[in-house]
Parts: structure tokens; sequence; C-alpha cells
């Protein structure tokens, strides 16, 4: 019986191991975001003034990689937070640290920095968005599906 148990334990050991190596990095993760379709859609979202505004932009459609530029142009830190975001697999990225997944609700911006997140939306709809550390700090993108000729 202890042979089996600890064949079982062995077993369960290398199936973590080989899990964890086939999980991709964030770099190939962020590859698979900016591959997956055509070329990204790119939104510049620049902070000062402790407001959002649009400093580049157009319309988002469906099915395209999207980028959203955020530069922090204030002397304080600022939240980018969307629920919209939670569902979906999200890339974010500054000088010093990658993050990707699902599960991420939103990111922060330092003084000076600038942040890129990448998203690909699968359905059209509203993203409002906000700064969690600024009440009155709010936005909203809209991802269009437009129909093909």
């Amino acid at each position: 019986m202890r042979i089996h148990l600890s064949f079982l334990g062995a077993a369960v050991s290398i199936m973590a191991l080989l899990w964890t190596a086939m999980a991709p990095s964030p770099k190939e993760a962020r590859a698979q975001i900016e591959i997956q379709g055509s070329p990204e859609q790119r939104i510049e979202i620049v902070i000062q003034d402790q407001t959002f505004f649009l400093a580049k932009g157009g319309s988002l459609q469906v099915g395209t990689p999207i980028e959203i530029v955020l530069q922090n142009r204030d002397h304080v830190r600022h939240g980018f937070s969307s629920a919209s975001l939670l569902g979906l697999l999200v890339s974010g990225e500054d000088d010093q640290i990658v993050t990707y997944g699902k599960g991420i609700e939103g990111f922060y911006v330092n003084p000076g920095k600038t942040l890129i997140i990448r998203i690909d939306a699968k359905r059209p709809g509203s993203m409002p968005f906000h700064c969690d550390l600024h009440e009155r700090m709010k936005g909203e993108l809209y991802v269009l599906e437009v129909p093909t000729a």
C-alpha cells in the first residue's frame, strides 16, 4: 500500500511540474494576445489635473486586440479600474512590471509613468472605468461590432 501512495504522490508532483512548465510566460501570453487577430487598435489616455482625457483614439471594434496607453502626468498615483476587465484576458505592462491573466480588475499608474494595457474584447458594449483612489475621475470606452461588407 505504501508503494502505491508514494507512486501517486510522485505522479501528482510530476503533473504539477508539467502543468507549470506548460503555462505561458507573461511575454508569451502578451504575444498570444497580439497575434490572435489583426493589428492592435490603440487608444491613448492621459491623466492630468486629476482627470482622464483621450489624447488619441478612434472606434474600437470587437475581435481586434485593443491597446490602451495610460500616461500619468500628475504628481500622484492614479488607478485605472473597470469591472469589464474581469472576464477578459488582460495584459498590463510598465517599465517595472508585467501582469497577465484573467480576473484583473485594474492597475495603478505611478506619477510620470506610462502603463500599457492590452485586451481582446469578444463582445460589443461599454467599458466604464474609474480611478479607485479619486472617485470623481471616471471615463468610458465603447467597443462596437462593425459589420463587414
